[in-house]
C-alpha cells in the first residue's frame, strides 16, 4: 500500500494550527511519520507513487484547484465553509484526502470534521473491528470513499465562564477549536495579566474573545439596582464602566466586550418602575459613551429574563448596535438543570418573541445552560489581577475526578433532553437573525476533555437540521469526545 503525504498550501496563522492537528491526528493512525511539504515547494518525485492529504485554499493550491475542477469537492462559497473528499485516484490505486476551506477557519473545521466524523467512524465502516491489530495503522488501507460539503447554521459559535476556572487556557482553546466553535465569552473581576497571550492564542485558532464586566451585576441584584437608581450611582457606574474598558480591556486585542447589569433577579419592578425601563436606559447611557470612546466596539449585553419577560416592550429601545445575550428564559436549554423541562413550550415561545424583539434586525443572542457552572457555595471574588490558565497537569488531573461525579449525571440528562436543545437551534438558525449562541461550560475541564453534552451543544450548531438521533450517533463515534 503507497504511503501518505500531507501536502499544504500555506503554514501560518490558522491553518499552520489546522496542519498541526491533522497530522498530529494523522500519524496515530499510521506506522512510520508522516511528510510535511509546502505545496510551491514539493517536487514531483516527493509526491509520485505516493497517497495525498491535500489541505488548503482552491484558489492558492494547485492540487485542490484540479479536485474542484473535477467535480471532486465543492467549497460553499461562505465564510467558514469547506469540502472534504476521500477516494481513489486515477488507475494507479492512488488513493487522496482532500480539506479545502472558503477560508482559514473553513480549513481548520474541515480538518476537524474529517477527524471528528471520518477518523471517528466512516474509516471503520464494514471493518472487522474485533481484530486486535485493526486500530494499530487503520489509514494503510483501501478507505471507503467519502464526500462532504458543509457551513455552519449558526453564525458565532461561543462557550461562556468565568476566567478562573480556566485551568490551562491552551488546551482550553485547542479543544474549542475541535469543537469548531469560534468564541468564547470570559468574565473577570478584573483582566487576567497574561490576557493579550490569551487573546493571540485564541486568534491563532480563529476564536474571538469577548471579555466580561460588571455593570452593576453584583451576588444581590437587588441592592445593587437600588444603589444605582440614583443621579450618583448612574454617574459612578459609567465612569467605572468607562475606565474598566480603557485601562484594562481596550488594549489587549479583544474582539468585544460582554457585560451583565442587575437584571439576575425575580422581581419585575423596583420603586414603582420596572425593572426592564431602567435597565435600558442605564445600559443606552453608558454604551453610548462606549461608542463615543470607541465606534467599532462590539458590545454583549447579558440579560436576565426572569425580571423582564413581563415588560419586553421597554427593551425595544435598547440600542441596535448592542448584541442582547438573553439568560434565563425558562426551561432546558436555558436551565441550569438539563432535566428541567416542564414549561419546555412556553420557552420556546418566548424565544420566538426575543428573536423580533427591536425589528427583523434584532441582534439575538442567548446563554444555553445545563451543563457545568461555578460551585457558588465556594466562591470566591478576586480582589486584584491573576494570571489565567496556567495551572499545574497534576492540579487539573485531581479536578477531573470531582468533577466526573457531576458529569456522570449531567450527561445523562442531555441524553434525553437534547431534542429541545435541536429544536430551539433549528428555529434560531431558520430565521436567519446574526445570532450569537453561548454555552455555560464553566469548571466543566474542557481543557482536559470533551464531555459528550459539549460535543452535541457544538455539532447541533453546525447542523440543527439533523435529526438527534444521527447527531448522538455522529458524537457519540467523535475520537475528540472522552470515551469513559
Amino acid at each position: 500500500m503507497k504511503r501518505w503525504i500531507l501536502v499544504t498550501d500555506s503554514y501560518d496563522g490558522i491553518q499552520k494550527n489546522a496542519v498541526n492537528m491533522l497530522s498530529g491526528f494523522v500519524s496515530g493512525l499510521l506506522s512510520y511519520t508522516l511528510p510535511v511539504r509546502i505545496v510551491k515547494d514539493v517536487t514531483e518525485s516527493e509526491i509520485e507513487g505516493r497517497n495525498i492529504i491535500a489541505v488548503g485554499r482552491c484558489r492558492t493550491h494547485p492540487i485542490l484547484s484540479e479536485y474542484k475542477a473535477r467535480g471532486l469537492i465543492e467549497v460553499p462559497d461562505r465564510e467558514e465553509g469547506y469540502s472534504v473528499y476521500v477516494g481513489q485516484m486515477g488507475q494507479e490505486e492512488k488513493q487522496t484526502i482532500a480539506i479545502a476551506g472558503s477560508d482559514e477557519s473553513g480549513v481548520l473545521y474541515g480538518c476537524m470534521q474529517f477527524i471528528g466524523e471520518y477518523c471517528g467512524g466512516r474509516l471503520h465502516e464494514g471493518e472487522y473491528i474485533w481484530d486486535e491489530k485493526y486500530f494499530d495503522a487503520p489509514l494503510e488501507r483501501k478507505l471507503p470513499e467519502w464526500k462532504t460539503s458543509c457551513a455552519p447554521a449558526i453564525k458565532t459559535r461561543a462557550i461562556w465562564t468565568w476566567g478562573c476556572v480556566i485551568y490551562d487556557y491552551r488546551a482550553f482553546l485547542d479543544n474549542m477549536a475541535r469543537l469548531r466553535l469560534n468564541e468564547v465569552v470570559i468574565w473577570n473581576d478584573c483582566v487576567p495579566l497574561n490576557a493579550k497571550d490569551v487573546v493571540a492564542y485564541a486568534h491563532g485558532l480563529g476564536i474571538k474573545v469577548i471579555f466580561g464586566f460588571s455593570w452593576g451585576w453584583s451576588r444581590n441584584c437587588e441592592k445593587s439596582i437600588e444603589e444605582l437608581c440614583t443621579p450618583s450611582g448612574l454617574a459612578g457606574l459609567k465612569d467605572s464602566v468607562l475606565n474598566t474598558y480603557k485601562n484594562q480591556y481596550k488594549n489587549t486585542g479583544c474582539d468585544g466586550i460582554y457585560f451583565q447589569s442587575f437584571t439576575e433577579m425575580t422581581a419585575d419592578t423596583v420603586g414603582g418602575r420596572c425593572v426592564a425601563e431602567i435597565v435600558t436606559e442605564l445600559v443606552n447611557d453608558i454604551a453610548d459613551a462606549l461608542f463615543k470612546e470607541q465606534p467599532s466596539l462590539h458590545i454583549q449585553f447579558g440579560l436576565h429574563a426572569t425580571s423582564v419577560k413581563t415588560h419586553l416592550d421597554a427593551l425595544c429601545a435598547v440600542d441596535e448596535r448592542i448584541h442582547i445575550i438573553w439568560e434565563d428564559c425558562g426551561s432546558f436549554p436555558y436551565s441550569y438543570h438539563p432535566d428541567e423541562v416542564g414549561d419546555f413550550q412556553e420557552t420556546y415561545g418566548l424565544t420566538e418573541k426575543l428573536l423580533a424583539l427591536r425589528g427583523k434586525d434584532e441582534r439575538f443572542g442567548a446563554v444555553f445552560k445545563g451543563m457545568l457552572n461555578l460551585d457558588w457555595h465556594s466562591f470566591e471574588h478576586h480582589d486584584g489581577s491573576f494570571i489565567l490558565g496556567e495551572r499545574t497537569r497534576a492540579f487539573i488531573k485531581e479536578r477531573q475526578i470531582k468533577k466526573d461525579k457531576i458529569w456522570k449525571i449531567i450527561r445523562a440528562e442531555w441524553l434525553g433532553n437534547a431534542k429541545l436543545l435541536r429544536k430551539t437551534v433549528a428555529f434560531i438558525a431558520r430565521s436567519g437573525r446574526d445570532a450569537i449562541i453561548e454555552a455555560l461550560v464553566e469548571d466543566a475541564m474542557l481543557e482536559n476533555k470533551i464531555a459528550l453534552p459539549v460535543m452535541i451543544y457544538a455539532q447541533t450548531l453546525w447542523s440543527p437540521e439533523e435529526s438527534i438521533g444521527d447527531i448522538l450517533k455522529l458524537v457519540a463515534k467523535n475520537p475528540f469526545v472522552e470515551s469513559e
